[in-house]
């Protein structure tokens, strides 16, 4: 009787294990991958934009215009979908008013284009996030959820 006690034991024990060093152990690992995916993001910035302007341009071509106008800032604000666990890349971007807008000077508007990465990958599929600055989108949308930038030593 105490081998069968013994044999049903052990694959609870693993199983408890697993269940315990499984966060810690994905956690761990995401972060590996989050260095290497920044350092490919920055290098393929340039291709990834032309990529969400062409992808727009395939979800509504009016919008894609004004994406075309648009003023692209160099500040990437890095994040985690809650739901996926994908890494995330917001980058904001400015309209220039418009000349003939019922207001004398209107403010520029702002819009967010976010990046996902998947599978080894960046794609870029033409989402976005209207008048929202990529800072804001964590008070906006619970679902993103904001990465710390490491310091790298140069």
């Amino acid at each position: 009787m105490s081998q069968l006690h013994a044999a049903a034991l052990v694959p609870i024990c693993i199983l408890v294990t697993w269940l315990i060093i499984r966060r810690p152990l994905r956690g761990v690992l995401e972060d590996i991958n989050v260095d290497r995916a920044r350092d490919q993001f920055r290098l393929q910035r340039e291709g990834l934009e032309a990529r969400f302007l062409s992808a727009m341009s395939r979800l509504d071509p009016i919008e894609k215009l004004r994406w075309d106008e648009a003023h692209w800032h160099d500040e990437i604000v890095w994040a985690r979908d809650r739901r996926t666990r994908r890494l995330l890349a917001f980058v904001g971007v400015t309209f220039d008013p418009e000349p003939f807008g019922e207001y004398p000077e209107p403010p520029p508007r702002h819009a967010t284009a976010l990046f996902e990465y998947a599978k080894g990958k960046w794609h870029a599929d033409g989402k976005r996030l209207d008048e929202i600055r990529p800072d804001e989108a964590f008070i906006r949308n619970q679902r993103f959820e904001p990465l710390a930038t490491p310091h790298r030593r140069v």
